[in-house]
């Protein structure tokens, strides 16, 4: 896939776009990542750095807008909520005016979703749990030879903040120019599935050796979205926001 083939160039506002797009059926929404993001920055949800919580939730837009993602009208809405909240939190209080807390919705809004997601997350723990445990007739050996430590599941943020990582990296480098005149996702997913085959999971940063040009990065996250999408391979991580590992799924299993 060329570049020409992968971007295109909108008539009206000259950027370019994504043509090859990755629709994830199970995407979370915009209160799940500015959960995501004040866990990670270690923020008091009571006390919300607005500004700082801003500035990361717009990076993260950007680039699943790069990516084509699916980014619902919701998630640009709660942008243009942050970014109100972050004016109003700027202006001086009028004399006569209320001190109310311009954050107070969306705190509470968050508080309440978080109860929702907690309860939920509970609920499906216990599902796998009974889900894995043996019957009478299941004499199956259960391998633990793997790494166990790699035992939460990495969610879309976790794989988009990783994917940023890789890019900042890319961009802290020394850049030079490499001719390639087809890249395809398909090709990707294919040597991504070929790399896990002969390994028990790999590190998230390794499945982008061997890129040297953006574009090629680019394609490479795309083909880790549509596997994940296809059932075909799964994330861990050792703790939230840790190290991510990528596997390939048994097709059995798929």
């Amino acid at each position: 896939m060329t570049r020409e083939e992968l971007f295109a160039i909108d008539p009206i506002t000259g950027e370019e776009s994504l043509t090859y797009s990755v629709r994830l059926e199970k995407f979370e929404g915009p209160l799940d990542l500015l959960l995501y993001l004040i866990r990670k920055s270690e923020i008091d949800i009571y006390d919300i750095s607005i500004s700082k919580i801003t500035g990361q939730y717009l990076e993260y837009i950007g680039l699943m807008r790069m990516l084509d993602l699916d980014v619902a009208g919701e998630f640009i809405i709660m942008a243009a909520t942050l970014i109100r909240i972050k004016s109003r939190l700027l202006l001086p209080a009028q004399q006569g005016e209320s001190e109310e807390d311009p954050r107070e919705e969306l705190i509470l809004a968050l508080l309440e979703y978080k109860k929702f997601r907690e309860a939920s997350g509970i609920l499906r723990s216990n599902e796998t749990k009974e889900r894995d445990i043996l019957t009478r007739e299941d004499f199956s050996i259960v391998d633990t030879s793997t790494d166990e430590e790699f035992v939460l599941e990495a969610t879309v943020f976790d794989l988009l903040g990783a994917f940023k990582k890789v890019l900042d990296e890319y961009s802290r480098e020394d850049q030079h120019s490499v001719e390639r005149e087809d890249i395809k996702v398909e090709d990707c997913m294919a040597r991504i599935l070929s790399q896990l085959e002969s390994e028990d999971g790999l590190e998230f940063s390794l499945l982008f050796q061997g890129t040297p040009i953006k574009l090629l990065i680019i394609v490479t996250f795309m083909a880790i979205l549509e596997l994940v999408k296809r059932n075909l391979i799964f994330a861990r991580q050792v703790s939230r926001f840790g190290e991510i590992r990528v596997y390939r799924r048994e097709t059995s299993d798929a």
